[in-house]
């Protein structure tokens, strides 16, 4: 699987749990889900970042190339 498609599932899947993390925790009563509901929210911000760097690498690589080959 190239880079490209990597990155736009892995920006989902960090939109998908994002979403998980709105709707399962609302009320943090206890610290297990306040540490859960934080892990929840920094795996899918690491997914969503990751997701967009892998993506802009592969634009930009698709973009040099496509500048050498019309050269």
């Amino acid at each position: 699987m190239n880079k490209g498609k990597t990155g736009i599932l892995l920006i989902i899947l960090g939109n998908i749990l994002y979403l998980t993390y709105t709707f399962f925790c609302g009320n943090e009563v206890t610290p297990f889900s306040e540490f859960s509901s934080g892990l929840l929210l920094g795996l899918s911000i690491g997914i969503n970042l990751t997701g967009i760097i892998l993506l802009v690498l592969y634009i930009s690589k698709n973009e040099k190339k496509k500048d050498y080959i019309e050269k």
